[in-house]
């Protein structure tokens, strides 16, 4: 489970491996933490997208995307591999917040309503964020409609 999100973020089979290696360090480091509120897995499903969403952050480079349609197939949740790999550029420009609702929504499939449930806030405020996430996405991409 942990590879399999971990290489669906990352899009790529060898960081994947390295970040899972990262998540069941921090797992067994933080196992007095896990208050076991909801099932384990899915606390370590959030650890690994954290984990993998800092490491996006920590890429340093512009995206260099020649498809300004990324979005919207993402959007329309048909993304092919390059796609995929262009959102998620996009996604190392956007703050932690963001990365993360627009994970959970258009990567994991999640309703809004879900996402807001997750996150601890208002289904119309998570709204709001992926429509800006959405604008500044399409801007980073070069999209001038």
């Amino acid at each position: 489970m942990v590879h399999r999100r971990a290489r669906v973020l990352l899009g790529s089979d060898e960081e994947a491996k390295d970040a899972m290696q990262e998540v069941f360090v921090r797992v067994i480091a933080a196992k007095e933490d896990f208050r076991g509120d909801a099932p384990v897995l899915h606390w370590m499903y959030r650890i690994t997208t954290n984990v993998c969403l800092n490491r996006i952050r920590a890429r340093k480079s512009r995206p260099t995307i020649s498809d300004p349609e990324a979005v919207e197939r993402l959007i329309a949740e048909t993304p092919d591999e390059a796609d995929r790999r262009a959102i998620l550029q996009v996604l190392g420009r956007m703050d932690p917040l963001t990365q993360t609702l627009a994970v959970h929504h258009y990567v994991d499939g999640m309703k809004m309503e879900e996402v807001a449930d997750l996150v601890g806030l208002s289904r119309k405020t998570v709204g709001k964020k992926l429509a800006a996430f959405r604008t500044k996405a399409q801007r980073l991409l070069g999209d001038k409609r």
